[in-house]
């Protein structure tokens, strides 16, 4: 990974100071090379697509920061301007051909490109909680579901042991389960789940996580839906949309409070913590068909320092380069 995305402890310290997270010793996490290698012993060798919501399909349109946005990052994704944006909307899972009916998360990834050429990148998930506390225990829980090359099942009691010895890991999957999956890509937030630290233009640093909360609504599919859609309708059902109006999401911060707990994105944050409006996603065009100009991306920059730079949180600190380690055996 480039060295910015190490967050200096100068950083870290102000944090602390500021009474959200005590500083806790680094700790040694797995290599990209390692996450990728995991997946792979799940899903077997991955160059074709994306390890993880490898079915999509390719939009654009752009983004305006608020004036509060502008107030609270000094990255040039905020100045106000209109900044154009890839969008690669998705459906989780490790196949191309997954079911728009599965309760699975959906993903809404963005690349900002300013009118002087700055870019940045985001992935976001329509669950606000992660799949594991940290990249450690994400690549156990990958690893415990490996088949056994004797009969192609994992070991069940096996996975009952680690689920029970790491619980975070079962937080994003009670979700899905006790919601629906959206009836749109349009109708679902989409969450950041992990913390990143915004510099305002009054030099504050701010930990903050985002949402971005569809304009029309939440809506999910019902339980007759989910019987008798077809597998494939997420994709037409948006270009549809965006045919007859734009499709918007505002961009919403939310503060943590004491206590919060700033590098685990297995945790989300209360309801009732600060919030605020920081600009307006607009999905203006989707691509016809399957492939498009997203396709080759792997939404790699992750800040946009000094404006938005990434927190203390483990989970950040390699999944750039787990991207890029994705992207080259994808282009070998």
């Amino acid at each position: 990974m480039p060295s910015r995305a190490m967050p200096s402890r100068p950083l870290a310290l102000a944090i602390a100071l500021a009474g959200l997270v005590a500083v806790t010793p680094a700790r040694a996490q797995p290599s990209p090379d390692a996450l990728v290698d995991a997946f792979e012993a799940v899903l077997g060798p991955v160059r074709t697509h994306r390890p993880s919501h490898a079915k999509g399909t390719c939009a654009a349109g752009h983004f305006v920061a608020t004036a509060e946005g502008t107030r609270l990052s000094v990255a040039p994704t905020f100045s106000g301007q209109r900044v154009a944006t890839l969008i690669r909307f998705g459906v989780g899972g490790g196949s191309p051909q997954a079911s728009d009916t599965s309760r699975s998360t959906r993903g809404l990834s963005i690349r900002f490109e300013t009118p002087a050429g700055d870019i940045w990148d985001m992935a976001n998930i329509s669950v606000p909680v992660f799949g594991a506390p940290n990249p450690q225990v994400f690549v156990e829980n990958l690893l415990v579901r490996r088949p056994n090359p004797a009969n192609g099942q994992p070991n069940t009691e096996a996975i009952n042991a680690f689920v029970a010895a790491n619980p975070a890991v079962t937080r994003q999957g009670r979700w899905l389960a006790a919601n629906s999956p959206p009836a749109s890509w349009a109708t679902t937030p989409y969450w950041g789940v992990n913390t990143f630290v915004f510099r305002g233009q009054d030099g504050q640093l701010r930990p903050a996580r985002w949402v971005f909360e569809p304009r029309a609504g939440t809506q999910r599919l019902t339980e007759e839906q989910m019987r008798s859609m077809p597998g494939d309708f997420l994709a037409d059902e948006l270009r549809r949309r965006v045919a007859a109006g734009p499709v918007e999401f505002d961009m919403v911060l939310q503060f943590p409070a004491a206590g919060d707990d700033l590098n685990d994105p297995t945790i989300a944050w209360p309801d009732d913590r600060p919030r605020a409006v920081v600009g307006r996603l607009t999905v203006t065009e989707v691509a016809p068909g399957p492939g498009g100009a997203c396709d080759p991306i792997s939404f790699m920059s992750l800040d946009q320092a000094p404006g938005v730079e990434l927190s203390d949180d483990p989970t950040l600190q390699v999944r750039a380069g787990a991207y890029a380690v994705s992207l080259s055996r994808r282009l070998q």
